[in-house]
């Protein structure tokens, strides 16, 4: 799922959110203010899950090569 940047407008205070694509330009509120005057910036990627072979990090370590 998508990082998506996000300047305020009104604080000017930066944030991330990871969210859907679908929702990358919907509305979303200002942490710091509450404001809804945001705008996207530039996105990287999260990245979760397992690998083939590679346990994920919040796997219990007693199930991890069950």
């Amino acid at each position: 799922m998508p990082l998506y940047e996000y300047q305020c407008q009104q604080c000017t205070s930066g944030f991330t959110e990871l969210r859907r694509f679908s929702e990358m330009d919907s509305q979303i509120d200002c942490p710091e203010c509450g404001s809804r005057e945001t705008k996207r910036g530039i996105s990287s990627f999260a990245v979760g899950g397992a690998s083939a072979g590679v346990p994920s990090a919040s796997a219990p370590a007693s199930s991890q090569f069950n």
